[in-house]
Order: C-alpha cells, then structure tokens, then sequence
C-alpha cells in the first residue's frame, strides 16, 4: 500500500461510503472495522455515512456534526469526510439505501455503497468477519482488528479528554475490573433471537467478580451498563468497590421499543433521537475506560466485543456461556498513565492524505 501527499482530486476518487442499519452503536463500529479492509483491497476510500435509519441521528446534529460516526469519531480518512460525500450521491442513497442482507452496489465507476456487516458470502476473503451472535472474537480476529481500530477508529478529542479526566479522579493507582452488562432489549420479551435471549445472568457476574478479587483484592469495579437495576444489583454485591460513569441508563418501564426501521432496540432511546445522541458519547467514553482494565467481565454485547477488538490482549470472562473463559487470569495492571493503554493516534497520522 502507498500513500498520497495531497488529497485525491474529487475526479479521481473512488468511495466506499458504509451505510447504517437499524443496529446499536457498537455495531456501526464493528461494521466500518469489517469494511475497511475490503475498501483498502479495492483501492477505494472509506467513509462511513450514518443518518437517520439509525436512531442515534439527530436532525439537530451533535457535537457540530451531522452524521453519527462524525459525532465521535474522526473521519475514517482525515481528507475525506462524510461532507466530500457529493449531493447526487447522497440522495441517491436516500432513495436507495442499501440493504444489510446484500453486499452493495455501485452507484457508478467509481462509488460503491454498503450497509453490509462484512458476512456476505460474496465477501468471503474481502473483509475482516466479526462473530456477533453468541461467541466473541477469537486472538486472531482481536490482533488483526487492532491496527484497523489504532488507524482508522479515532475517538474525537472531546471524549479522549473526559475519559481521561474520569480516569485521572476515579482509577489511576489501583487495579480496576471492568464490568459490561447489557440488559434492556436482551432481556425483553420480545427478543427472540438465541443469541441474546437469556444472555443476563447476574449472579454469574458476581461469582466470576469474587474469583477476580481475591487474585486482586485492592482492586475497583467499574461497571458500565444501560440498565439502572443491574448496577443496583452490582452495588449492592460490591459496594464501594464500584465506579461507574454517569450515563442515561433504562429505569423502569419496557426495556424494549423499536428503532427507526422497526428492529428492537432498548426502549430508553428508541423513541428520542437526541437522547440516543447524547447516550452514543457516553457509550464511547465508557469503550475507552473499558479499554484501561486489567480484565472484562460481559455478556453479549457489540460494545464489548470492540472492547476485546481495541485491547488483543485484554483478558476476558464472557458469563452468557461456561468453557475456558471463566479460568482467565487478569493482568496486574494499575493504570497509571493516561495515555495508556489507548493513545491518540491522529497526531500521527497525515493531516491531508489518503491511505490506499
């Protein structure tokens, strides 16, 4: 692969614009880590372009941007983002947005789209497969994704800077369990999927909790979650021991609704664009404080699974399945630097050119 030193005339651009689905947060992300290698192998530039057919958009823009990767992330390629998208390509889109269940299709010569998770078949050998039903990424999966997520995954430097400062108040100095629990729409009624169905079993999360602490008894539990009750449970068990983020959590009512294309999502931002906006940066933050543990604790969860993807090797104790997992051994880490183990790539990056 070569590099450019200016941007790319518009003429000779060839796009690979990566659409959204009606899917969570870290789902988008996974998918645009799945994308990127099959755009690099056809010589085409990334860009991923999430509007309204996920609920996290907002008409009101957030953060001063208007499509959702924008909200949080830096443009996959720092030249092109969604604004180089042209106006005939974008309505085109709007009246034919691709289909998560085909690979794509080519707008013209030289403009390819995508909402395609990276599993099609006809994608066989193309892009990097991410499992999302019941099992996690494998050590292969997990080293091969962490140069995509160093290079092409960048957190905007407003929530580097308020995971940091949590951090800095709350986890520097002692050992710290990461704890993610996804409830809400898992554990509804209405989710019939396997893969999901009874994935929330919080007794077993305290027992693989105590084996931890007592290898680490000095060290803190942060838990992030998107439901109130489980971090009751979890305080309740732990006490003082757990940490968490503030973030808009579901606390009472249904847990499930439907996002804008009809496919459960967790009732608490299913019906309020804006909310859903703001809960997407708190998702994030928590990623990257998820990131900094010295062992994660989950169920079935996409957040979780990028977790896994952005720190190889993070130990891990998945409580939805019993098998090896469960005998994992944390790492003695004490954070004590902030730039570790998550650095800020972009000031190394080209300010102007194209990676190909």
């Amino acid at each position: 692969m070569g590099e450019t030193s200016r941007p790319v005339d518009p003429p000779a651009r060839r796009l690979h614009i990566i659409c959204e689905r009606d899917t969570g947060l870290f789902s988008h992300v996974q998918q645009v880590i799945a994308n990127i290698p099959w755009a690099l192998l056809e010589h085409r530039i990334p860009i991923a372009y999430f509007r309204e057919k996920t609920c996290y958009w907002t008409p009101h823009g957030y953060a001063g941007q208007d499509t959702v990767w924008e909200y949080y992330f830096e443009p996959v390629i720092p030249a092109c983002p969604a604004a180089s998208i042209p106006q005939a390509v974008r309505t085109r889109i709007a009246d034919r947005h691709p289909s998560p269940f085909d690979a794509g299709y080519a707008v013209d010569d030289d403009i390819f789209v995508s909402s395609n998770f990276g599993d099609h078949p006809d994608l066989c050998g193309k892009t990097l497969v991410i499992p999302y039903l019941a099992e996690d990424p494998d050590d292969a999966v997990r080293r091969a994704a962490r140069p995509i997520v160093e290079r092409y995954v960048r957190p905007r430097r407003y929530l580097l800077e308020k995971a940091n400062t949590f951090t800095k108040e709350h986890l520097v100095g002692r050992p710290v369990i990461g704890v993610h629990v996804r409830g809400t729409d898992a554990i509804s009624r209405q989710e019939l999927r396997r893969h999901r169905r009874g994935s929330l079993v919080l007794p077993r999360y305290v027992t693989e909790l105590r084996r931890l602490l007592a290898m680490l008894p000095t060290a803190k539990i942060l838990v992030a979650t998107d439901d109130e009750a489980s971090l009751t449970y979890l305080t309740g068990a732990f006490g003082s021991r757990v940490v968490t983020y503030g973030t808009i959590r579901h606390r009472g009512g249904a847990p499930a609704g439907q996002g804008p294309t009809g496919w459960i999502m967790p009732a608490y931002i299913a019906g309020d664009r804006d909310r859903a906006a703001r809960n997407g940066e708190e998702a994030v933050i928590e990623y990257l404080l998820l990131s900094r543990c010295c062992h994660l604790v989950h169920n079935g969860s996409s957040l979780a699974r990028t977790v896994l993807l952005n720190a190889p090797e993070l130990p891990h104790t998945n409580t939805h399945h019993a098998g090896p997992q469960h005998q994992a051994t944390p790492h003695h880490l004490v954070i004590t630097d902030l730039t570790l183990p998550h650095p800020s790539p972009w000031d190394h990056l080209e300010g102007h050119g194209v990676t190909l």
